[in-house]
């Protein structure tokens, strides 16, 4: 007979825990119903070896909540508040229908702490998948008694941002790929292939090329020291992780991708697009336009640019509006400001920025459609260039031994 872990509460609000044998979950269900107790979720027990007293499977297996987790909680509950639920017991229903476990116990903690008295925003700022823009969301929904619209605003705003990000992502794959085949194919041909004609080459005793001798140089290095060179590499990637951690490591590096001619169009318009959109969703959900603007600084993406709209909240502050402050900053483009003094003229300034992130994110779309129309052919030429050394190399030897004229 299986054996179920089970997580209830009782009667007093208090999270239990413990296992049963039942035939399944409708029995283990009816068996916490008579005790009595509330089931939050059943896990069936799964028996495996111990590590120093840890279960195998957990010291083996680590989940992690990403955003695309989170917007899924987020339509849920959305839809389960739409449907007239109370917000505890579509937490309940969520921890138990939540495909993965981490954010089954994570839903699960989220409502122990509201049935211990803490409001929504209180129990989710417990937690660091939930951003500061989430939290304020929530809270600002629960004063003004519209949970359910600002839950689906969220949403939306999520899956949006999800989107975005993917299709960034989704473009950058193939490059990716195409260096890294190419970087192995060079690879394969320097420590397997070149060593083999450069022993039949040295074994005729003839002079070389001077363009078959640097290879041949190149390729004993490569062969010999291939394994230093990741080394080097792997620490050099984890020392400019490091430091790009720091203040002062971000805000240099931030400053280089606001320098670079080719990335620096497409770095301010995913930042400007990302701002706008912030700001708007807060704006359209009744956050104060001053702790917007806060929130939506840090999400920015560009410690720079983050810190350079200081002024835009001060100028804010002072009762200058948004328009004013954006065009004095001078660091959005200035079709940002004109649009947001139109938006503040006619009283829209929560579509007009949501506008402004629609258009700023087709702009970057087809800024890095064509970025990446530049850099496939000039990978694919820079390999061809590399083999075609290697190649023309080794010819230039073979036709000289036999005497044979190229």
């Amino acid at each position: 007979m299986p054996v179920f872990d089970y997580r209830a509460v009782n009667s007093s609000g208090q999270k239990v825990r413990g296992t049963l044998d039942a035939p399944g979950e409708f029995e283990v269900k009816e068996q916490l119903r008579s005790q009595g107790l509330i089931p939050i979720s059943l896990e069936t027990k799964k028996e495996g070896k111990s590590f120093l007293g840890l279960d195998a499977g957990k010291f083996l297996y680590f989940e992690k909540i990403s955003q695309a987790d989170v917007l899924i909680f987020t339509q849920q509950l959305g839809g389960l508040l739409e449907a007239g639920i109370p917000v505890d017991r579509a937490l309940m229903i969520l921890s138990q229908i939540s495909e993965k476990k981490a954010v089954r116990d994570l839903v699960s903690t989220v409502l122990q702490d509201i049935q211990g008295g803490q409001a929504l925003s209180q129990a989710l700022s417990k937690h660091e998948v939930f951003t500061n823009l989430y939290v304020n969301m929530i809270r600002v929904g629960e004063v003004g008694g519209v949970l359910e619209s600002i839950v689906n605003k969220l949403a939306g705003f999520l899956e949006t941002s999800i989107a975005f990000k993917e299709e960034v992502r989704t473009a950058l794959i193939y490059p990716f790929f195409l260096t890294l085949v190419g970087g192995m194919a060079v690879a394969v041909m320097m420590i397997y292939v070149v060593p083999k004609f450069a022993s039949i080459f040295l074994d005729l005793g003839q002079s070389l090329p001077a363009s078959t001798q640097l290879l041949m140089s190149i390729s004993s290095i490569f062969s010999r020291f291939w394994w230093i060179g990741i080394i080097i590499g792997v620490l050099l990637f984890g020392l400019l992780r490091a430091y790009a951690k720091t203040e002062e490591g971000r805000v240099l590096l931030d400053s280089y991708k606001l320098k670079i001619p080719v990335l620096k169009e497409l770095h301010t318009r995913i930042s400007v697009a990302r701002f706008c959109r912030t700001l708007g969703t807060m704006l359209s959900s009744g956050v104060p336009i001053l702790q917007a603007i806060r929130i939506s600084r840090d999400v920015i993406g560009n410690e720079v640019m983050s810190r350079s709209l200081a002024s835009v909240e001060d100028g804010v502050s002072r009762g200058k509006g948004l328009a004013g402050p954006f065009r004095e900053n001078g660091v959005f483009p200035p079709l940002v400001s004109h649009m947001v003094a139109v938006g503040e003229e006619t009283g829209r300034l929560e579509e007009t920025l949501l506008h402004v992130a629609n258009r700023y994110e087709m702009e970057s779309r087809r800024t890095l459609k064509r970025l990446l129309g530049m850099l496939e052919p000039a990978i694919i030429l820079v390999m061809a260039l590399i083999v075609g050394f290697i190649v023309i190399s080794m010819l230039v030897t073979i036709f000289s031994i036999y005497d044979m004229p190229l």
